[in-house]
């Protein structure tokens, strides 16, 4: 093989490899095949949430007083009608003693006596009027005699409601220094403790009722108008276990910059399970449909 034969089969050997190198690199940056278009499932239908609390109460007592009992402990479960705390009545309770003393008919008794006597005078002496004895006078003056006597019947009934009115009154703010739930819930706060001196200004514990509870969840703001109130949405906190959450309340504003709207549903709550957990809310199909999901 003479030289110009070797020049030439070394020229096309190295402009092989070099056609064989661009084919490579163009290969390498060719665009990716196009993804495929997301689908809506469970990152968009199960969206987080937060349980709150279904109210939280403030009992406070209706007067001024020293806190003589304690009844409860921060954490206790309560119900309606369970004793709280009761203040120091003792002399409250003597002066209802006195007012149910002073409740009763002698009064309408005696009134009753005295009308009775009136009326016979009244009687006798018409008739001896009757008869040309006395004058007429006399008799008018027995017959107003008799009348007055009636009214004070009626005087005497009128100031035995006014004595019960007043007995009941403080029978009523007797019963009120013993402060008794009206809610069923768990103590969250126990402000005051035996011996403190509340007034009416001030709550003495918080009570947190749970049951139901709130779940409050953001949904898409446009797809919330297809919501209606009393509408039923699942809700869970493993995403394994649902119950149902009944809409309770949609925000009459809904967030421009996130462009959802706050929800709360209602979630029965018999185990009492403590608000403020993490939970997660499965949105209907018609709001991932009205969102363009």
């Amino acid at each position: 093989m003479n030289r110009a034969s070797w020049r030439w089969i070394t020229c096309a050997a190295i402009a092989a490899g070099a056609f064989a190198c661009v084919k490579t690199t163009v290969a390498q940056d060719a665009p990716p095949a196009a993804a495929a278009a997301p689908v809506a499932g469970a990152s968009d239908r199960v969206k987080p949430a937060i349980t709150m609390p279904f109210k939280e109460y403030r009992p406070c007592f209706p007067t001024i007083g020293v806190i003589r009992e304690v009844k409860i402990k921060e954490g206790d479960v309560i119900k309606v009608g369970d004793v709280l705390m009761v203040q120091d009545d003792s002399e409250e309770r003597s002066e209802l003693k006195l007012l149910e003393l002073d409740v009763n008919e002698l009064a309408i008794e005696a009134a009753k006596a005295k009308e009775r006597v009136a009326a016979i005078e009244f009687k006798a002496k018409e008739e001896l009027h009757k008869q040309g004895g006395g004058n007429d006078l006399e008799v008018e003056q027995a017959r107003a005699e008799w009348d007055v006597a009636k009214i004070q019947i009626d005087a005497a009934k009128q100031e035995h409601k006014q004595k019960d009115a007043r007995r009941e009154k403080q029978a009523e703010h007797v019963r009120r220094m013993t402060l008794v739930s009206q809610v069923t819930g768990v103590v969250k706060e126990l402000v005051n403790d035996v011996g403190s001196n509340v007034d009416p200004t001030k709550y003495v514990a918080t009570i947190v009722e749970n049951n139901p509870i709130h779940v409050r969840v953001e949904v898409p703001a446009l797809a919330s108008l297809q919501l209606k109130a009393g509408e039923k949405m699942r809700v869970s906190y493993d995403r394994k276990t649902w119950k149902d959450g009944t809409v309770s309340y949609m925000a009459p504003k809904a967030d421009a910059a996130s462009g959802t709207r706050t929800v709360y549903l209602d979630v029965p709550n018999p185990e009492n399970d403590p608000s403020g957990l993490q939970t997660w809310v499965e949105l209907p199909e018609k709001l991932l449909v009205a969102d363009g999901k």
